[in-house]
């Protein structure tokens, strides 16, 4: 009898060792895949108009110093820092989207021989971004704008920084509205422009997964 006891005993401690097993194992569902592409930023007028300009006077006597392709660098450094932080969201490649921009100017040119490239790129500008990414299937596509970006040398004291304002709105291919917005401004002593960007990039990065894509 107490053999037959502590067999049935062993049995159920047996499916109810599974049965916990199993709890363990299951694993969260999968979220679904996300695709997006980043447009280039568009720039500030400051930004696109005056290279290098002196400010101040006297020991506060600064020069200014500006990049004009700002807006599609800081596109370029988001993507490549996006890479793989948010595992269910896949990026298009920027080099892609060149080819792709380069190719509807390119089409642009062969219908209206005789506009030249600034009325070609004003023409690129009033196609809705949307457009753009539901030609080239994506779900999400990313937009903003650069406020401030230059890199201020002190020259009495040699000394530098740089400075970086972003908006960034993500927008939903299909529906064309914004689903998420954030803005990152960052001053760095002894940063490039570059390197700045890329800690502004990350923040935004990580704001977006937080706010929007973790939810």
């Amino acid at each position: 009898m107490a053999k037959l006891f502590g067999s049935r005993l062993l049995v159920l401690l047996f499916f109810v060792g599974l049965s916990f097993s199993g709890c363990r194992l299951k694993k969260p569902p999968e979220k679904l895949q996300v695709k997006m592409m980043a447009m280039d930023f568009e720039v500030s007028d400051d930004i696109a108009t005056v290279p290098k300009e002196r400010k101040g006077w006297w020991f506060g006597s600064r020069d200014i110093y500006r990049n004009p392709n700002a807006g599609e660098i800081f596109s370029d450094i988001f993507v490549m820092r996006f890479d793989k932080k948010i595992p269910h969201v896949s990026v298009y490649s920027r080099m892609d989207l060149k080819y792709y921009m380069a190719n509807k100017k390119s089409r642009l040119k062969k219908a209206y021989p005789a506009l030249d490239d600034r009325a070609i790129d004003r023409l690129i500008t009033e196609v809705p971004v949307v457009d753009f990414a539901r030609d080239l299937q994506q779900d999400k596509i990313l937009i903003g704008k650069i406020r401030q970006c230059y890199t201020s040398h002190n020259r009495a004291f040699h000394w530098w920084s740089s400075v970086i304002a972003v908006d960034a709105v993500l927008m939903d291919a299909e529906s064309g509205k914004p689903v998420w917005s954030g803005n990152i401004s960052l001053r760095k002593k002894f940063h490039s422009q570059y390197s700045t960007m890329e800690l502004v990039a990350d923040r935004l990065i990580n704001r977006m997964k937080k706010e929007y894509f973790d939810k």
